[in-house]
């Protein structure tokens, strides 16, 4: 056994080996005038590191939000996982809601994307008017577009996934709504 397992390591390493390094070469002056190449160094990139989150959907809580209560969230714990630098959850329809969840923007939310896993949902875009999406439709939200959701199936259910966890929601006045379906 014990040479089955140094085997198995001496693979890892040349496997380690093997891999391709990216690396930065750097000219330097020499004092005769002449440039040379220095030493290629490998970079050095910083991946963060993240908690394994494992969700089990039996034992799945659906949380109500003062922010829309019209529907109700299932945390994976993606955020805690990835110290507030993610969020993900799925989204459903809370028991008797009715649309519209009026117009809003997230002016510092770089990443929102929505994958619809059963049902549909209408959504209203600045620049783009509504547009209906069905089960397995995306979207990705550009930063500070101006959006809001006006119709869905009472069978509703959609992935988000946001960058940061955490990101201001902003609704319009009726004046800022009138300006954009001039």
């Amino acid at each position: 056994m014990a040479t089955a397992a140094k085997k198995a390591a001496s693979q890892k390493t040349v496997a380690k080996k093997a891999a391709p390094k990216k690396t930065v070469a750097k000219k330097t002056a020499a004092k005769s005038g002449s440039r040379k190449l220095a030493v290629k160094k490998p970079l050095k990139k910083r991946v963060p590191k993240f908690d394994l989150v494992i969700h089990s959907a039996k034992d799945a809580e659906w949380a109500h939000e003062d922010i829309r209560p019209q529907f109700e969230y299932r945390h994976f714990g993606v955020e805690e996982a990835t110290k507030r630098r993610y969020g993900s959850h799925v989204i459903r329809v809370a028991k008797g809601a009715r649309p519209p969840v009026r117009h809003h923007v997230h002016p510092d939310c770089e990443f929102l994307l929505v994958y619809v896993l059963q049902g549909w949902v209408k959504f209203w875009y600045e620049g783009e008017g509504e547009r209906r999406l069905n089960k397995g439709d995306v979207h990705l939200l550009p930063a500070g577009i101006k959006h809001a959701v006006t119709g869905w199936s009472k069978d509703l259910e959609m992935l988000e996934t946001t960058h940061p966890a955490d990101y201001q929601s902003i609704e319009l006045t009726e004046k800022q709504i009138e300006r954009l379906e001039d």
